[in-house]
């Protein structure tokens, strides 16, 4: 399996624990904004979550295209490495995405 075959799975694997967490327990942040009520939060957050999974999506598949194809098996150090890389790269576009909505992390 190649490099860009296991970002894929990766991401798949990304997007199916994503799907089961509940909204805000993503990376452990909480957001607030003044006026907003949860059930709006909770939506903008999701919305940003579907995004920035597909923007990394998009990225893998550039990769994929663009590379040299690296043997990563899935359960290896590589495949590891991707899967937790895509994930941090999801949660820092989904942060900033919210804090583009004007959200802020709450104090915990």
């Amino acid at each position: 399996m190649g490099r860009a075959t296991s970002i894929v799975f990766a991401l798949f694997t990304l997007s199916l624990t994503a799907a089961c967490r509940a909204p805000g327990d993503q990376d452990g942040t909480r957001w607030q904004k003044p006026d907003v009520d949860e059930t709006r939060m909770l939506a903008d957050e999701q919305d940003c979550r579907r995004g920035a999974t597909a923007e990394v999506e998009r990225e893998a598949r550039r990769e994929r295209i663009f590379s040299d194809d690296g043997l990563a098996r899935p359960g290896t150090y590589d495949a590891m490495m991707n899967r937790h890389d895509a994930r941090a790269r999801a949660d820092r576009l989904a942060a900033a995405c919210m804090q583009r909505r004007g959200y802020a992390p709450a104090p915990r």
